[in-house]
C-alpha cells in the first residue's frame, strides 16, 4: 500500500509541477506578447481590456482590443490568434500564426488625418520582424472611410466574412501601398456604398469573392439631386447619370497593387440586364475642357486593368438632352443591347505584342431599327488611331422625330431604310465611307414654340434635298471631319456620320 501511496503521490506532484510550469509560462508568455505589442506599437494608441494565454495550444484572446494607426482607427470585440509556431519563432526569429480571428471589427480611415508623423515612420523603419499569417479570418466586421469626422463617410463596406490566407508581413512588405503580401482573399459582404462624386452615389447590395469568382448584385449608381437641382448645382453642362446592373460576375479576377496603383484582372467579366440612363441639359455654358479619347483615357489611367473579354447582355442605354427651354428633352435609346469588348488593358503596355481593343456591339435603336457596330483602337498608341464602323436598317420618322422634334425643333417625315458607315481617324480628324437609302425625306423646320412651322426654313430646307433616291443607295467617299477635343468621342463619332448624310440628303 505504501508503494501505491508513494507512486499516487509522485504522480500528484509532478502533476503540480507540470501545471505550475503551464502557470509560470501562460505567464510569461502573456508578459512577452504585452511587451510585444507595447514595442512594436509604442507610437500608436493601443488599448485592450484583457489578454488570456495557452501556452500549450500556443493560442490567446486578446479581449477589445484597440489602435490608432495613423489615420485608421481599429477595434475588436475579441481578437483570438490561434497555434502560434514555436519552432519557427525560437529556431528562425519567425512569427508563423496557423490562424487569427477578428470578431467584429471596425475599421474607421479619416482621410485628411493623413500627414505623416516622423516618429511613426522611425518606428516603421524599425520594424525587423517577418511575420506570417497562414489564415486571417474577420467575423462581421466593417470599414469606414471618411474625408473628417463630421461628414458622413465617402466608402462604406459590411465585412460579413473575409478570409487572406499565407498572409507575410516584412520590413519591406510596410513600404508598400498594401503592407502586406497574400496569395488569396475571399470576401462576403452584405452592404457597400461610396460616394462617386459630389451628385452621384454608388451601391452594392450582396458582394462575393472566392476563388478567383467575383460576383457583384445589384450595382446601382443613383443621383443625389434630382435634375432641376442638379442642373441648379452646375456652371457648365455635366452628365447626370443612372445606372443599374442585377448581377455582375468576373471569372478569374484578381487585384493587388502594382508598386502604389490599384491592379484588377479578370479573363471575364459579364453583365445582365444593365440599364443606363444619362441626362445633360445644353442650355446651360459649355464645358471647354479637352476630353481626350477612350484609348488616352485608359493609358493615363493611375488603376491598372486586364480584362481578357467583358460581356454585356440584354442591357439599355437611354441619353436624355435638353436643348430648347420649356421643352422635355429628346431622347435616343438603345435597347437589346449585347456588347463585347475583347482586351481591355493597360498593364505592360511596353510589350512588341500588346493586343488591340476590339468593341463589337448589337442593339435595338430607337425601339425599330436594328444597329451594329464595331471599333478598334490601340491604347498604347499615342495618334491614338482608331476605327468604327456599322450599319443601321430602317428607322421611321416617329423614333427621329422623338428626338429632333424636343431637342433641335425640327420635325421629318419619310423613312431611312438603311445606312452604312466605315471611319478611320486619331484625335484630329478622321476620314471615311458612308452609303444612305431614304424614302421621300421632308423637314418641317418648327418655330420656337415648337408647335408652328418656319414655312421659310422648312421651304428653304425641302428645296435642296435630294429628290427621287427612293430606289437609290447613296454612297458617299471620302467624308471627313474634324475632331472638336472640347467635345467627347460620341460628338465626334456622330460629326462623321452627320457630314455624311448631310452630303446624300443635299
Amino acid at each position: 500500500m505504501e508503494k501505491k501511496y508513494k507512486i499516487l503521490l509522485y504522480a500528484f506532484i509532478g502533476l503540480a509541477v507540470l501545471l505550475g510550469g503551464v502557470f509560470f509560462a501562460n505567464k510569461m508568455l502573456k508578459q512577452k506578447i504585452k511587451a510585444g505589442i507595447e514595442k512594436e506599437l509604442i507610437n500608436s494608441n493601443v488599448e485592450y481590456k484583457d489578454i488570456s494565454v495557452d501556452f500549450i495550444s500556443g493560442s490567446s484572446v486578446v479581449t477589445s482590443p484597440k489602435l490608432k494607426l495613423g489615420s485608421a482607427t481599429i477595434s475588436s470585440e475579441e481578437l483570438s490568434v490561434i497555434d502560434l509556431d514555436y519552432k519557427e519563432y525560437f529556431s528562425n526569429n519567425k512569427i508563423v500564426f496557423d490562424r487569427i480571428i477578428f470578431k467584429k471589427p471596425e475599421i474607421h480611415i479619416i482621410q485628411s488625418d493623413t500627414l505623416k508623423d516622423p516618429d511613426k515612420e522611425n518606428s516603421r523603419k524599425d520594424f525587423k520582424e517577418d511575420i506570417k499569417i497562414r489564415h486571417l479570418v474577420i467575423q462581421e466586421g466593417w470599414l469606414k472611410i471618411a474625408e473628417n469626422d463630421a461628414v458622413k463617410e465617402d466608402l462604406y463596406v459590411s465585412l460579413k466574412n473575409m478570409d487572406i490566407y499565407d498572409l507575410h508581413i516584412t520590413e519591406k512588405s510596410l513600404k508598400n501601398k498594401i503592407p502586406f503580401s497574400f496569395r488569396e482573399v475571399s470576401i462576403q459582404s452584405d452592404s457597400l456604398f461610396y460616394s462617386l462624386d459630389p451628385e452621384h452615389d454608388l451601391q452594392v447590395k450582396n458582394l462575393q469573392l472566392e476563388e478567383g469568382l467575383l460576383i457583384i448584385s445589384n450595382l446601382r449608381i443613383t443621383p443625389k439631386f434630382s435634375k432641376a437641382d442638379f442642373d441648379q448645382r452646375q456652371k457648365a453642362e455635366k452628365d447626370r447619370f443612372e445606372l443599374s446592373v442585377p448581377e455582375i460576375k468576373m471569372k478569374g479576377f484578381s487585384w493587388g497593387f502594382n508598386g502604389d496603383k490599384l491592379q484588377l484582372e479578370s479573363i471575364k467579366a459579364t453583365f445582365e440586364n444593365a440599364e443606363f440612363h444619362i441626362y445633360r441639359n445644353k442650355l446651360l455654358p459649355d464645358d471647354n475642357s479637352i476630353k481626350p479619347l477612350y484609348s488616352q483615357k485608359l493609358r493615363d489611367l493611375e488603376t491598372k486593368l486586364k480584362f481578357d473579354t467583358i460581356q454585356i447582355s440584354n442591357s439599355s442605354l437611354i441619353y436624355e438632352e435638353k436643348s430648347v427651354a420649356g421643352k422635355p428633352p429628346g431622347k435616343v435609346m438603345f435597347s437589346k443591347m449585347n456588347v463585347s469588348i475583347a482586351n481591355l488593358s493597360n498593364l505592360n503596355m511596353e510589350a512588341e505584342n500588346f493586343p488591340s481593343t476590339s468593341i463589337h456591339a448589337k442593339a435595338n435603336f430607337m425601339g425599330e431599327s436594328n444597329l451594329n457596330f464595331n471599333m478598334e483602337f490601340n491604347i498604347k498608341d499615342p495618334k491614338d488611331n482608331f476605327n468604327f464602323s456599322g450599319n443601321l436598317a430602317g428607322i421611321s420618322a416617329d423614333a427621329m422625330n422623338s428626338f429632333l422634334l424636343p431637342a433641335l425643333n425640327i420635325e421629318v417625315e419619310g423613312e431611312i431604310s438603311s445606312m452604312f458607315f466605315n471611319f478611320y481617324g486619331n484625335d484630329d480628324s478622321a476620314l471615311g465611307d458612308t452609303r444612305l437609302q431614304y424614302h421621300d425625306f421632308k423637314v418641317e423646320v418648327l418655330r420656337k414654340d415648337g408647335v408652328r412651322k418656319n414655312k421659310i426654313l422648312s421651304g428653304l430646307a425641302n428645296l435642296i434635298l435630294k429628290k427621287n433616291v427612293a430606289n437609290k443607295k447613296m454612297d458617299q467617299k471620302n467624308i471627313s471631319a474634324i475632331r472638336d477635343k472640347t467635345k467627347s468621342f460620341w460628338n465626334f463619332l456622330w460629326l462623321c456620320i452627320r457630314n455624311g448624310a448631310l452630303k446624300s440628303f443635299l
